[in-house]
């Protein structure tokens, strides 16, 4: 059963013009419900795609600007970070049923195909479009806004407790 929900990311492109098209997507808290393997939830992202229809081909530019809520990776606790990033892709025909990707900057789809789902393209962008670390940014102090008390237990457990073995081993060391 197809989702009505994706219908809006299918841009038809049989009868387009050889010509620069451009679409605009509010991506809110529903979008990720449509891909199970994310545990992303809350956003509030604008998408822009440019879909410059070529002779062979179509060039799509995906502009990704907007904040998406995830977990702190020091404290866990649940933030806005900003996310934005610029992404090319290549649409080209190819001799398959489905859409493929082979490389990462080009698409395959079917001659047969009269429209392009970029849904999947989008979610691929908003994700790599978080930053490796994502942290709380820091307040106008200069100090982080992570919750202080799972920092405190945090920093409690770091301290590694002694070994005797160290210990011994140390021991032998100095009379050295």
């Amino acid at each position: 059963m197809e989702n009505k929900f994706l219908q809006e990311f299918k841009i038809p492109f049989v009868g387009m013009k050889k010509q620069l098209y451009q679409f605009e997507y509010l991506i809110g808290d529903g979008f990720f419900q449509n891909f199970p393997e994310s545990d992303l939830d809350k956003c509030s992202i604008e998408v822009k795609v440019d879909f410059d229809k070529r002779e062979n081909f179509f060039l799509l530019t995906f502009y990704i600007d907007g904040t998406l809520e995830i977990p702190c990776d020091r404290c866990t606790e649940p933030f806005n970070q900003d996310v934005f990033g610029d992404y090319e892709v290549a649409v080209k025909f190819g001799e398959t049923d489905k859409v493929e990707q082979i490389d990462e900057d080009v698409v395959y789809i079917s001659k047969s195909d009269d429209f392009i789902d970029v849904s999947d393209l989008i979610y691929e962008f908003i994700i790599l479009s978080i930053p490796l670390r994502c942290a709380h940014p820091e307040n106008d102090k200069g100090n982080s806004a992570c919750n202080k008390e799972i920092i405190k237990k945090l920093q409690k457990e770091d301290k590694p407790s002694a070994d005797p073995r160290w210990a011994a081993l140390e021991k032998l060391k100095n009379k050295k």
